[in-house]
């Protein structure tokens, strides 16, 4: 029987993407704009995420914070996070994001991934 030594929680990969606005918090310290972006989230763990929206974002070079305020299943998050790569596909921008869970919110996170794996929504990778 194969063991496994993942370190990193599993990934949730969304069958459709949801959709969200997210708030960029602040670029290398400096406040960012408080208008919101239209966002999909695509996969999603205990520690980091990836989001897709049409704005192209200099990650490589920058600290970018941002914030989500997302519902799953049933309860509403609000989570922060730190962008850390970007790439263009078919002209929207895929980001990696490195999440923040406070930890009264960790274990309604894990419990709001474990609902969407019970109503089939999500693929476990």
């Amino acid at each position: 029987m194969p063991i496994n030594n993942r370190k990193e929680p599993f990934r949730y990969t969304l069958k459709e993407p949801m959709h969200f606005e997210i708030y960029i918090l602040s670029i290398n310290g400096m406040d960012g704009p408080s208008k919101p972006i239209q966002a999909e989230l695509r996969d999603i763990s205990r520690s980091g995420c990836q989001l897709a929206f049409p704005l192209s974002l200099p990650v490589e070079h920058n600290d970018i914070r941002i914030g989500i305020n997302l519902k799953l299943f049933e309860d509403l998050l609000y989570i922060e996070g730190t962008l850390r790569w970007g790439m263009e596909h078919n002209m929207v921008w895929r980001y990696g994001v490195q999440l923040e869970v406070a930890v009264e919110d960790q274990d309604r996170l894990s419990r709001e991934m474990r609902m969407l794996a019970g109503q089939g929504k999500i693929i476990v990778k």
